[in-house]
């Protein structure tokens, strides 16, 4: 895997036709080529070859006439109409944690076909995680009775903010043995099919807005308390990644000047204050044996006074900071991840309440805040629903 070379992610144009004429089809159901070319407003000659392609690789099928729809048509033979096969293609949708990996395969409407979950050192050897990631859509691709070839294209995500232009971890302090890496062409040349990296907390937004807690709002917020704080932005529908890709980095935005060191090199960041290992240092004191995560939240589940204390601090402190963010921005909607966000619990009724004393009225009034409904999967079906995106085709929610 190569250390230097900037990798454009630049579909060509005729790739993109490709997707228009998929988006089509599958958005209007069996359709003909003049149909074709009046919703995409392409050529006859363009639409004649890209049909061709589509039917050639398996995507498209003409309908036999007995499948058609005959009312209303004069007389002679009605024009071919085109659908999409039932084995269209696959996405695949990989999501690395610092301490695990997801990948899934799904079809191109977004249905999960199949889904595995590794522990694994992902901080430790990029080689090593790449190769497993590799390895794991091989047994799911087994398992479905599917090939390499079917697969579309594959949305990888990192913990870490990525360089929007080429696609690697240029901040050391979260993944550093992955700094100036490629880790999706590394990942390419093991499967063989375009990988597309991206933050894994965008990835969160993106799932919550496709399968989970929002659903149909197209404005949102997704904050993932977790090692670190980040935020993920959705407008008009859009993941919103800033000029260089750091938007939402909302961990390290400075709320006590003179504060502890953060891991960025500055002081008094949010995270120094509400990040989990913050959380488990504050209650480690009442308790003989080291404390997890999953400690805390057992704590939360069982109603333990301290724990709810120390996590409610938190959140008023994530929801104040959560307030100027939402007077720029006026989402319709904040969603709050990672392991500590329990339903009902401390942490988002403690956000919630300190957006609604801060934010301006307006902005308040229109605003709801919520916990995530996807858990430890958000990424993971963010990366499908982007993946689907990918090949032009709407993903819709997961089928239970």
């Amino acid at each position: 895997m190569g250390t230097a070379r900037p990798r454009s992610r630049r579909r060509s144009h005729r790739t993109y036709n490709l997707d228009r004429v998929i988006a089509t089809v599958r958005e209007h159901g069996p359709v003909t080529r003049a149909d074709l070319e009046r919703m995409t407003e392409l050529s006859r000659a363009t639409v004649a070859a890209l049909v061709a392609r589509l039917i050639d690789d398996g995507t498209l099928r003409e309908l036999p006439a007995a499948e058609e729809t005959r009312a209303g048509t004069g007389p002679g033979r009605p024009p071919a109409r085109l659908a999409l096969t039932e084995s269209a293609g696959l996405v695949v949708g990989m999501a690395f944690g610092h301490g695990d990996l997801r990948v899934a395969a799904a079809t191109l409407s977004g249905d999960i076909a199949a889904e595995r979950h590794v522990r694994l050192a992902v901080d430790n050897s990029v080689g090593a995680a790449l190769d497993t990631a590799a390895d794991e859509l091989g047994a799911i691709l087994l398992e479905i009775n599917r090939t390499g070839g079917d697969v579309r294209n594959v949305v990888v995500g990192l913990p870490a903010p990525l360089d929007r232009h080429t696609g690697r971890v240029v901040v050391n302090n979260i993944l550093p043995g992955w700094v100036d890496l490629d880790p999706a062409g590394g990942l390419e040349e093991r499967v063989h099919r375009p990988v597309f990296p991206e933050n894994a907390v965008n990835l969160g937004a993106l799932g919550e807005m496709t399968y989970g807690a929002g659903a149909g709002v197209r404005d949102l917020v997704f904050v993932k308390v977790s090692t670190g704080v980040g935020a993920g932005l959705i407008f008009d529908g859009r993941l919103y990644r800033g000029a260089g890709g750091y938007a939402g980095e909302l961990g390290h935005v400075q709320v006590e000047a003179n504060g502890l060191l953060c891991r960025c090199g500055s002081r008094g960041c949010l995270e120094t204050l509400v990040s989990t290992p913050h959380i488990i240092a504050a209650l480690q004191p009442m308790h003989a044996d080291p404390l997890t995560t999953a400690d805390v939240v057992r704590l939360l589940e069982t109603g333990d006074s301290g724990a709810a204390r120390v996590v409610g601090d938190a959140g008023r402190t994530i929801g104040r900071s959560l307030a100027d963010m939402c007077n720029v921005l006026n989402p319709e909607m904040v969603i709050v991840g990672g392991e500590l966000s329990l339903p009902n619990g401390a942490l988002t009724g403690e956000i919630r309440e300190a957006i609604a004393r801060y934010a301006q009225p307006g902005v308040a009034r229109t605003l709801t805040v919520t916990t995530g409904t996807l858990e430890s999967r958000a990424e993971l079906l963010g990366a499908i629903a982007l993946a689907v995106r990918r090949t032009g085709s709407p993903a819709k929610p997961a089928r239970a």
